[in-house]
Protein backbone atom coordinates (compact mmCIF):
# COMPACT_ATOMS: atom_id res chain seq x y z
CA UNK A 1 0.00 0.00 0.00
CA UNK A 2 1.60 3.28 -1.08
CA UNK A 3 1.02 6.48 0.82
CA UNK A 4 -0.28 9.37 -1.27
CA UNK A 5 1.04 12.80 -0.45
CA UNK A 6 -1.50 15.47 0.25
CA UNK A 7 -1.36 19.23 0.22
CA UNK A 8 -3.54 21.86 1.81
CA UNK A 9 -4.88 25.00 0.16
CA UNK A 10 -5.07 27.88 2.65
CA UNK A 11 -6.89 31.17 2.22
CA UNK A 12 -7.11 34.53 3.93
CA UNK A 13 -9.07 37.73 3.37
CA UNK A 14 -8.91 41.37 4.32
CA UNK A 15 -11.30 42.65 6.94
CA UNK A 16 -12.02 46.18 8.08
CA UNK A 17 -10.92 46.76 11.66
CA UNK A 18 -12.17 49.69 13.73
CA UNK A 19 -9.01 51.48 14.92
CA UNK A 20 -10.71 54.35 16.73
CA UNK A 21 -9.70 54.32 20.43
CA UNK A 22 -13.29 55.18 21.41
CA UNK A 23 -14.73 52.59 18.99
CA UNK A 24 -17.05 55.16 17.39
CA UNK A 25 -19.25 53.97 14.55
CA UNK A 26 -21.82 56.18 12.77
CA UNK A 27 -24.41 54.54 10.52
CA UNK A 28 -22.10 51.59 9.96
CA UNK A 29 -19.00 53.69 9.22
CA UNK A 30 -16.04 53.73 11.58
CA UNK A 31 -14.46 57.03 12.60
CA UNK A 32 -11.10 55.47 11.73
CA UNK A 33 -10.37 51.98 10.41
CA UNK A 34 -7.89 49.97 8.39
CA UNK A 35 -7.88 46.80 6.32
CA UNK A 36 -5.97 43.87 7.82
CA UNK A 37 -5.34 40.37 6.52
CA UNK A 38 -6.84 37.54 8.58
CA UNK A 39 -4.84 34.50 9.63
CA UNK A 40 -4.37 31.74 7.07
CA UNK A 41 -7.16 29.15 7.30
CA UNK A 42 -7.28 25.72 5.63
CA UNK A 43 -9.70 25.61 2.73
CA UNK A 44 -9.22 22.18 1.19
CA UNK A 45 -6.96 19.12 1.56
CA UNK A 46 -6.23 17.22 -1.65
CA UNK A 47 -3.79 14.74 -3.19
CA UNK A 48 -0.78 16.69 -4.46
CA UNK A 49 -1.44 15.79 -8.11
CA UNK A 50 -4.82 17.57 -8.02
CA UNK A 51 -3.70 20.69 -6.16
CA UNK A 52 -2.77 22.81 -9.21
CA UNK A 53 -6.21 22.40 -10.82
CA UNK A 54 -8.08 23.20 -7.61
CA UNK A 55 -5.88 26.22 -6.87
CA UNK A 56 -6.60 27.52 -10.37
CA UNK A 57 -10.34 26.97 -9.73
CA UNK A 58 -10.29 28.94 -6.46
CA UNK A 59 -8.30 31.81 -7.99
CA UNK A 60 -10.64 32.07 -10.98
CA UNK A 61 -13.67 31.96 -8.69
CA UNK A 62 -12.17 34.72 -6.55
CA UNK A 63 -11.42 36.83 -9.64
CA UNK A 64 -15.09 36.53 -10.61
CA UNK A 65 -16.21 37.47 -7.07
CA UNK A 66 -13.96 40.54 -7.17
CA UNK A 67 -15.35 41.55 -10.58
CA UNK A 68 -18.92 41.33 -9.22
CA UNK A 69 -18.50 42.59 -5.62
CA UNK A 70 -15.32 44.66 -5.73
CA UNK A 71 -11.98 44.50 -3.94
CA UNK A 72 -13.59 43.65 -0.60
CA UNK A 73 -14.06 40.11 -1.96
CA UNK A 74 -10.33 39.66 -2.64
CA UNK A 75 -8.70 36.60 -1.06
CA UNK A 76 -5.18 35.22 -1.12
CA UNK A 77 -4.34 31.55 -1.52
CA UNK A 78 -1.28 29.44 -0.70
CA UNK A 79 -0.40 25.75 -0.74
CA UNK A 80 1.39 23.86 2.03
CA UNK A 81 2.45 20.21 2.02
Amino acid sequence: MDAKTTSIIHTRQRVEVNTDPQRRCYDGYHFSSELRWTEWAPLETLPSERIADRLKFWKELNDYAVSERGESARREFKVTP
